[in-house]
């Protein structure tokens, strides 16, 4: 059985606060109702588009849509790396373990991405 995610709690409460019922949520944004009410309860997962398509669909405020994608990535803890050159696949993982140990100022790092 599936765990309620925080980012199925939120989103609902999101959709609820909105007033939008769950089946004009679902087709405004292409899925079914039995689909979005199973991302809503952990059982499906939400890709970048669906995310994207639900931030629109509620007009979400920059910080809702913000707090829901943070909660969206908590989703996918494991990062599948590709590519061919080494460098770049070294450096990554490189990345990757300086998450792991928190060893660098996040908030620099969010803001030299922003840029």
């Amino acid at each position: 059985m599936a765990t309620v995610t925080d980012f199925g709690k939120k989103l609902r409460k999101l959709r609820i606060d909105h007033e939008v019922m769950l089946k004009t949520m679902a087709d405004s944004i292409g899925v079914s109702s039995p689909y979005l009410s199973a991302i809503e309860t952990g059982r499906k997962p939400v890709n970048a588009h669906l995310l994207n398509s639900i931030i629109n669909s509620l007009q979400l405020s920059e910080q809702e849509g913000t707090e829901l994608t943070k909660l969206a990535s908590k989703l996918e803890p494991d990062v599948v790396i590709k590519g061919n050159d080494v460098y770049e696949t070294e450096l990554a993982l490189m990345f990757a373990r300086r998450m792991d140990n928190k060893s660098f100022d996040l908030k620099n790092l969010e803001d030299f991405l922003n840029t």
